[in-house]
């Protein structure tokens, strides 16, 4: 399974891939089960979960691509240098396509839609420096590497992990942007934002950041330690808070 001539691969390869290019998919040709499974990964998202838990290792550079694909940073040169991306004539090209073999050394040779200006030609010499960490070999191939395992093979546990955490992050992301669609009044939208972030300066982070205080129980209840989530949530007095709103709003009875 894991191997590059593995019969599953080659079976998958044949029947969902275009030799033009192996990431395009024949999508009137996709079964279902294929279709979900590529959903889930997050194909056509520019950085989805599955993306951002792999990264390529450099070989011959016949597979990589040198703009959109992360095997040199920790994210994409496109990323990094949107700005020499956007003047880049090598956009879409493989990492082996971006420079030529002179003898046993590889030599980088970057093609632009112009001159580049004063500033512009700074940001060059970084990208040079970031591909001078970098190695190429004639012989090897390139491989696909997953981070989350130390070996960088695939792991289904793994995969769960990175996944559910990935998930959370994405649900999180959706609450904030309810948040801000809400028709509510700026300060309450700014104080509900600074909740959920846990910027609100309550005892327990106030003693967090060093500030000396009294005592870190609630100030309402004097039970409990004073965290956001318990001042807001679960103190006894912002219970009954919550409890009154919910009958004015009609979701309980009164």
């Amino acid at each position: 399974m894991s191997g590059e001539g593995g019969k599953w691969k080659e079976i998958l390869v044949s029947k969902y891939y275009t030799e033009v290019d192996a990431r395009q998919a024949r999508i009137k040709y996709q079964s279902w089960w294929w279709r979900d499974l590529v959903k889930i990964c997050g194909d056509g998202v520019e950085e989805g979960w599955f993306q951002k838990a792999t990264v390529w290792k450099v070989g011959n550079g016949s597979t990589v691509r040198f703009w959109e694909d992360v095997w040199i940073q920790s994210t994409c040169l496109k990323t990094l240098h949107p700005r020499l991306y956007s003047l880049s004539c090598d956009q879409g090209k493989l990492v082996g396509e971006v420079g030529s073999w002179e003898e046993d050394i590889w030599r980088w040779c970057l093609n632009w839609r112009r001159d580049r200006y004063g500033w512009e030609s700074s940001l060059e010499s970084d990208l040079l420096t970031i591909l001078s960490t970098g190695s190429l070999s004639k012989e090897a191939q390139d491989h696909l590497l997953w981070r989350g395992d130390p070996k960088g093979m695939f792991l289904v546990k793994s995969a769960y992990s990175i996944l559910t955490n990935h998930q959370q992050v994405s649900i999180k992301e959706g609450v904030f942007c309810s948040l801000w669609q809400a028709k509510a009044m700026p300060r309450v939208l700014v104080t509900a934002w600074r909740v959920l972030l846990d910027r609100i300066p309550t005892r327990a982070n106030l003693i967090r950041r060093g500030v000396l205080v009294n005592s870190p129980l609630c100030a309402l209840c004097n039970t409990l330690e004073e965290s956001s989530q318990h001042l807001f949530l679960e103190c006894v007095f912002a219970q009954r808070v919550w409890s009154m709103c919910y009958r004015w709003i009609g979701i309980l009875g009164a």
